[in-house]
């Protein structure tokens, strides 16, 4: 079974302060310095296919050149190969059906794969869109929220797990299927190379391909970004005893949720 690995290699926000963020109003964020990682869905995706032993894994991903120390470290994992796509000429963080194209426009290129898992969003976008946009470009269907992917009884099925609200579900499926990694499947680590497989992968070729080549991107500039003030209000209940309080904070505030 051909499987594509989709992930986006993202720089690490967190380390951003508040001024890094009032500059970024103006237009581009400097995160030079951050490191660059993968999101803790890509990591949960990564490590599903990687659980099925027997499969043809291809890692794929859209970024510079910064991605490829991440695509070095994912390569030690037996990913057989590692592409990238070129587009650090365009600004897709926004623009989930770019990306959803792109990823369609190389896999009609190599039409071996019958997966390909993703995660739902990254942290700079957020979009969550791209991997249902994948499966209406590509006619396939589209499962989310997938927390485990497995073999079936018939080796050209796959048991699928996706959380809902409710239950777990476990669905056998038959591909072509879009796959997406949902939150039950962030407890899903990531496994750590050896360094002799670190050396091993150190000889396979990262293979870098233009966007150009693959889908024609329209372009969609960044007119302004804004920091999003996230801070909630609160109230202080003063005076009184503990018992009167605890009176005014039922009728005043948790008695009026329940009347909702």
């Amino acid at each position: 079974m051909n499987i594509i690995v989709c992930v986006k290699v993202e720089p690490d926000l967190s380390v951003l302060s508040a001024s890094d963020w009032q500059a970024g109003e103006r237009g581009e964020i400097p995160y030079d310095f951050a490191r660059w990682q993968l999101s803790g869905f890509d990591q949960s995706a990564a490590e599903m296919a990687l659980s099925l032993t027997d499969a043809s894994l291809t890692l794929l991903t859209v970024g510079g050149a910064q991605t490829t120390p991440v695509l070095r470290t994912l390569l030690a994992l037996d990913f057989q190969r590692a592409v990238r796509i070129d587009a650090v000429s365009e600004d897709l963080r926004f623009h989930p059906d770019a990306i959803a194209a792109l990823i369609a426009g190389f896999h009609h290129q190599d039409e071996k794969a019958g997966v390909i898992i993703l995660g739902p969003q990254s942290s700079e976008g957020q979009n969550r869109q791209t991997g249902p946009l994948l499966a209406e470009m590509l006619s396939w269907p589209c499962i989310t929220q997938v927390c485990d992917i497995g073999r079936a009884e018939d080796p050209t099925l796959l048991r699928v797990v996706r959380k809902t609200p409710e239950t777990l579900q476990t669905l056998t499926i038959r591909p072509p299927v879009v796959l997406v990694a949902g939150q039950a499947a962030q407890d899903c680590l990531l496994r750590i190379p050896t360094l002799k497989q670190k050396l091993a992968a150190a000889r396979k070729s990262l293979d870098v391909l233009r966007a150009a080549s693959l889908a024609k991107l329209p372009p969609v500039p960044v007119v302004t970004l804004a920091l999003r003030n996230t801070r909630r209000s609160g109230v202080i209940i003063e005076g009184g005893s503990p018992a009167d309080k605890a009176r005014t904070l039922y009728t005043g505030y948790l008695k009026l949720r329940g009347n909702r």
